[in-house]
């Protein structure tokens, strides 16, 4: 290359990189009064404002990195103030921009309502299809169903009305539009109504709590289709004497897998017992009965297990895991087999068992138990090389759980496993800096440019359907119970996320930092035991209250409250959340104080009272703490320790491990 061609090359570079700064300043400028502007508009928009937020969105530059949230910033605002031409224009833009992603649906949706204002029929119609047919698992393509439905309906096409209106029941019983579509299948003969249409109607009756009228809709359906949601009227109704009939002859033909969950029967077969009055052994011998021939048999025989003598329930267990290891009983089967051989020293057997645990239906809870208890019998037998690789399995495989929390304690020779760490104070760096999405997607783009604005209201509007936003919006809105559980049953689709991922922050959130240190550090208690004490006891929830009382954050019952302040005079005070935390901890100390300084038996102590704990303490015959835990009579309390500690654990991996 010449010296010529050398120095126009390095000029056109030089060139290039000038007009590429240029544009990055100029965009930066834009985006910093964009930014003014568009935050701004949002304030004239919440006070009902609209032609000033209109102005305000309007100004922003086609060059800003913000001009799509603009653009439907300007969409929402031309609908409110009724601007149907400006409203079109800009919804057909957005969608247009953001076409084949999740984005796209909330703009065609309100297109097609515009034209409806405009009583364009035909062009709504095509709207509602488009999002039949191309986002058909979006929650507007759902509503489109009750709108087609309506419409076919009005133009007296019964049969493409009623398969529009049907499908909107199917996936939104309880919906906006179920009771207005129910109203127009109304219309129909018993001949036009298939048993599945029936038993659409009668559940979205149900869940509309209309009880009666869903029962009433299920007179001509066969007992093998409509036996559960009868039952599960009758229960609504307290007429005992019709749901434990309904439950014995519905419970007579095979379960339908694809209508209903085995934990949903389950949960009525249990109910049955408890309302049957009959003896539970009677009452779980006629579900054996109902059930020999069918496949809900694994789940009665579960539950006959319970009231038989011991030996005869190990020999049921055995048979379910054995027989039907699909069956949601059967991970808990095999461990009430394992745990048997286990007791006796057993070893031998216990490790045939255990070998089985991959082969069941998966369950969270079953499967690190057998592994920690399996790892446990290795070490008895001093297989060393065996069981460590066992409890790091655990740590690998289930990082979050109580079991990984132990497997670390052996692994680490940790001396004092259950003495929290009481001088760390926990710090409120929960909320996430990333959006939990792929950050490579169009739709992690535009959304983390809604939420640089703090504008949440416009990424909600887009209902997306992904649990880690859902969580992550509910977090900023200030409704934490929900982004907990929403997050929480994410992870558990999922239980190898290890904890550098920032998802775990919307599953272990930290609040109320200020009064957990304050009282954690008065009582001298670990602050990041008392947090994992408020999450399990009522996920944030400062108004929680349960069935039998408890009160606030830490659900704390009156009369223990009144023990801990006896000038408390309104137990209405207990949803203070200053207040609440200093009498909990202040109870906890107590416990403390009873305990001798035991956390873990505190803990026990906290859910089921202490003299329960001293019972169980006297009449052990174990000196290995795990055992005592796992031989807990109250199966309640027993999971309440693990799920405070692998709450404990899981906090202080998060935000102290360095």
């Amino acid at each position: 290359m010449t010296n010529k061609k050398l120095l126009i090359l390095l000029i056109i570079i030089f060139i290039s990189c000038l007009v590429f700064l240029c544009l990055r300043l100029f965009r930066f400028y834009t985006d910093t009064q964009s930014d003014k502007i568009y935050k701004q508009g949002i304030e004239f928009y919440n006070k009902a404002d609209y032609q000033n937020a209109y102005y305000n969105f309007k100004q922003i530059s086609i060059f800003s990195s913000y001009s799509a949230p603009a653009l439907y910033r300007q969409a929402m605002c031309a609908w409110e103030l009724k601007d149907n031409k400006t409203a079109v224009n800009k919804y057909s833009k957005f969608a247009n921009t953001f076409k084949n992603t999740n984005f796209a649906p909330e703009a065609i949706w309100k297109l097609a309502l515009l034209e409806l204002d405009k009583k364009n029929k035909r062009k709504a119609n095509q709207y509602f299809n488009k999002l039949i047919e191309k986002y058909s698992e979006s929650d507007f393509a759902k509503a489109a169903s009750y709108q087609l439905g309506y419409f076919f309906h009005l133009h007296n096409d019964l049969e493409k009305a009623k398969k529009y209106l049907v499908e909107y029941l199917e996936y939104a019983p309880a919906g906006r539009y179920s009771l207005e579509a129910i109203n127009i299948l109304k219309n129909y003969s018993e001949s036009e109504l298939t048993d599945s249409d029936k038993i659409f109607i009668a559940e979205s009756l149900y869940q509309n709590s209309k009880y009666t009228e869903s029962t009433a809709a299920l007179k001509d359906v066969p007992t093998e289709k409509s036996w559960f949601i009868l039952a599960k009227n009758y229960n609504k109704l307290n007429n005992n004497a019709a749901f434990c009939e309904t439950v014995l002859r519905g419970t007579g033909y095979n379960l339908d897998k694809q209508a209903y969950e085995e934990k949903e029967i389950l949960d009525t077969m249990l109910l049955y017992i408890r309302k049957s009055g009959l003896s539970t052994k009677e009452a779980a011998y006629n579900l054996i009965r109902s059930t020999k021939n069918n496949n809900l048999y694994p789940l009665s025989l579960f539950i006959f297990s319970k009231y038989v003598d011991y030996n005869s329930s190990i020999k049921n267990y055995e048979k379910i895991f054995t027989a039907y290891p699909d069956s949601i009983v059967a991970p808990d089967a095999l461990w009430f087999v394992f745990w048997h051989y286990y007791k006796n020293k057993d070893f031998k057997n216990a490790l045939k068992i255990s070998k089985l645990h991959t082969k069941v239906h998966f369950d969270y809870n079953i499967q690190p138990k057998i592994i920690f208890w399996t790892a446990k019998i290795h070490i008895k037998t001093n297989n060393k090389k065996a069981a460590k690789s066992l409890l790091q399995n655990i740590i690998y495989n289930y990082p979050a759980s109580y079991y990984a929390f132990r497997a670390n304690a052996i692994l680490k020779k940790n001396k004092a496993p259950w003495r929290a760490d009481k001088k760390t104070k926990v710090h409120n760096t929960s909320k996430p800096e990333n959006i939990p999405l792929n950050q490579d997607s169009k739709e992690y783009s535009l959304i983390n440019k809604f939420a640089s604005l703090d504008d949440y209201v416009a990424i909600q509007n887009f209902k997306l359907n992904d649990d880690y936003l859902n969580s992550w919006l509910a977090a900023r809105n200030g409704n934490k119970t929900y982004s907990v559980l929403l997050a929480k049953n994410s992870l558990l689709k999922n239980p190898k996320e290890p904890f550098t991922n920032t998802k775990y922050k919307l599953a272990y959130p930290i609040y109320y930092e200020n009064s957990i240190n304050k009282y954690a550090l008065q009582y001298k208690l670990s602050p990041y035991l008392i947090l994992a004490l408020v999450k399990e006891e009522s996920a944030f929830n400062s108004r929680a209250q349960s069935s039998v009382g408890a009160m606030g954050l830490m659900q704390l019952m009156p009369s223990t409250a009144r023990l801990m302040d006896p000038n408390l005079k309104n137990s209405e005070a207990l949803f203070d959340v200053e207040y609440n935390i200093s009498l909990g901890t202040k109870y906890f100390a107590h416990l403390m104080e009873i305990f001798n300084g035991n956390e873990a038996l505190c803990v026990l102590a906290y859910n089921s009272g202490p003299n329960a704990v001293k019972n169980w303490l006297n009449s052990t015959k174990s000196t290995d703490f795990d055992e005592f835990v796992e031989n807990v009579p109250y199966s309640e309390t027993a999971n309440y320790i693990k799920k405070v500690y692998s709450s404990y654990w899981s906090y202080m991996n998060i935000y102290e491990k360095k």
